[in-house]
């Protein structure tokens, strides 16, 4: 049976940033990857009208989501501007529900407790709900964006995944999200960092890192 492997994150890039190596590295193992978004973060470009980035941003993403060997990008329709507010409302609660349920997926890749980002903090106590209250059965593993150290859960179990062979693939994926370019020249130099970093302290080039939450 093949296995799957369920993404859910705010933006559509944080999967990349956050796991981009390691979703290129299942895909060539024949794994099932499907990718979750809440928001487009149409806020990006204020000075653009919101259905313009939309549009740009699906497009990125689906781009993106072809090079790293995904399987197709479902959209939550949450608006960053509302997106506080909205991931509270039961419904919101009861579709992600769904969607887990519907996938079946064997592991769950998701935002974790060290990212600072007000938006990936409400999808990380969200995950961290369902799986209390058992809606979650799977593995779960959290990534982080925006910081290089970890300050909370430095204890829990990790999964470590060398990503050598498929850095470069998250690195053209990323190159994908052209309008996020402010973006990707501020992360980037964090992107090639971590990378290298977890890869030095498990013996590999290059590494992702994530805790188990679940």
């Amino acid at each position: 049976m093949t296995e799957k492997i369920l993404v859910i994150a705010a933006h559509n890039d944080d999967p990349i940033f956050g796991a981009g190596g390691t979703l290129a590295k299942y895909a060539k193992q024949g794994k099932k990857i499907k990718t979750i978004i809440f928001s487009y973060g149409e806020l990006s470009h204020p000075h653009l009208k919101p259905e313009i980035i939309i549009k740009t941003r699906k497009r990125e993403t689906n781009k993106a989501d072809k090079i790293l060997g995904g399987q197709g990008v479902e959209y939550m329709d949450l608006r960053d501007t509302n997106m506080l507010l909205k991931i509270r409302k039961p419904e919101t609660k009861q579709r992600i529900t769904h969607i887990i349920q519907r996938e079946q997926p064997n592991k769950i890749f998701t935002h974790g407790a060290n990212d600072l980002h007000t938006h990936h903090m409400v999808i990380y106590k969200l995950i961290k709900k369902l799986i209390k209250e058992n809606k979650i059965n799977c593995p779960v593993y959290s990534f982080d964006v925006w910081n290089i150290m970890k300050l909370r859960k430095r204890s829990t179990p990790k999964l470590v995944v060398d990503i050598t062979d498929t850095f470069q693939t998250k690195i053209e994926a990323l190159k994908a999200h052209k309008s996020q370019t402010n973006t990707l020249m501020s992360l980037g130099w964090l992107v090639h960092l971590k990378a290298r970093m977890n890869g030095f302290h498990n013996e590999v080039k290059y590494a992702e890192i994530f805790d188990k939450i679940n």
